[in-house]
């Protein structure tokens, strides 16, 4: 059974990018259960090697183990950079009326619709000149996606006149209304062996990818990243998720100064942006030596400098002040990686996870455009792979 699990571990991997570690092995067999009931992974890919019911299968499973948790507004800082106007302008200079985005691997739609109600914001009261390709690899979140149903908790960060505006109440859920939905397409697409852009697409003004690199090796994010990079427009914007910085999946990402990443038609040095947890040594000297923060900067800066070991020294003296600082737990995870002590960055985000309080407004001048959910799907994902 171990080792067909493991081969079916290697049909998720080469078919979605996702790697499922050892200790994700009962995850995956439930998911194997439900896309094959009272089957179990032999099963499975005795189907698989079937030519005409394998494609169904793989598809099935796919929709087992893919991520499609969201809602409207995440990350709110960094959707509210978008420079609509600006967008508009250049897709006008390179012979378009439109600005045409693509939200890539967009889960059940809520990033989608959410890029097309500040589009339809931005350029109000005309109907906006955006067009919205949205893709995932599962075929059910796209059936939820064209559905548009969603209930009060996807929709808890949106104002009450936006949802009267857009929605339509239907019993205890809201659906997505017209002026939404004209605005955005949805289509199967995957990100690691379908073709960037999609078969039929051109270059796009936008690309939001937020969140999903995390879930991919190295090699392959960096080469979704390729892609991604060019398959915009000269100027256009490349938005990725605050979880894949904090978790540095892609080499690339390691070196990128910040996001949004833009493309230029010529090289050129990025505008420094706010990096996620980034701060210098020099940010710290003139704060308070006994406060907490004060330290859990210190030991940021520590980190970012290369020095792991002192870094976790400060961040063990702040988990010491105070036990339910969970973003300190996060980063005490990240320094011993660093030192390649696996155990102990294991017992760190699991701390992180017990103690990240989602309603905790203590430290958010720190997160900048960073979402303690995402702190928290960072932390899963670096555990997946201890």
């Amino acid at each position: 059974m171990s080792e067909a699990l493991d081969l079916v571990a290697e049909l998720v991997l080469r078919e979605s990018g996702i790697r499922v570690q050892p200790a994700q092995h009962p995850a995956l067999r439930s998911a194997i259960v439900r896309a094959l009931p009272n089957g179990d992974a032999a099963a499975l890919l005795a189907l698989v090697a079937n030519p005409v019911e394998g494609p169904r299968v793989i598809a099935t499973l796919i929709d087992e183990v893919t991520v499609k948790e969201t809602f409207f507004y995440r990350d709110r800082q960094q959707l509210d950079t978008i420079p609509w106007r600006t967008m508009l302008e250049r897709a006008q200079a390179a012979g378009s009326q439109e600005i045409r985005i693509w939200c890539a691997a967009c889960a059940t739609g809520e990033e989608a619709y959410t890029l097309a109600l500040l589009a339809c914001e931005a350029f109000a009261p005309a109907s906006p000149p955006v067009r919205i390709l949205a893709t995932d690899i599962s075929s059910a979140a796209l059936e939820a996606s064209r559905g548009g149903r969603y209930r009060e908790r996807s929709l808890r960060t949106v104002a009450p006149s936006l949802r009267d505006q857009y929605f339509d109440q239907d019993g205890e859920q809201l659906v997505v209304g017209d002026r939404l939905r004209s605005i955005v397409t949805f289509a199967q697409h995957n990100l690691v062996t379908g073709s960037i852009p999609p078969l039929g697409e051109t270059a796009f003004d936008l690309i939001v990818c937020r969140n999903v690199l995390i879930y991919f090796d190295g090699e392959t994010a960096d080469r979704v990243i390729d892609g991604l990079r060019n398959t915009l427009r000269p100027e256009g914007t490349l938005i990725l998720g605050s979880a894949d910085v904090l978790c540095g999946t892609a080499r690339r990402l390691v070196k990128l100064e910040s996001t949004p990443i833009r493309k230029h038609s010529a090289p050129t040095t990025p505008a420094p942006l706010r990096k996620p947890l980034g701060v210098t040594a020099a940010a710290v000297v003139s704060l308070d030596p006994f406060a907490v923060e004060t330290r859990f900067l210190q030991g940021i800066a520590e980190l970012e400098s290369g020095e792991a070991l002192a870094a976790a020294e400060s961040l063990r003296h702040v988990l010491y002040l105070d036990p339910t600082f969970g973003l300190a737990a996060f980063a005490l995870g990240r320094a011993h990686e660093a030192t390649g002590d696996a155990g102990a960055a294991r017992r760190a985000y699991q701390r992180a996870l017990r103690t990240i309080d989602m309603s905790d407004e203590r430290h958010d001048h720190l997160l900048e455009q960073v979402d303690l959910v995402d702190v928290a799907t960072a932390c899963r994902a670096r555990l997946a792979t201890l």
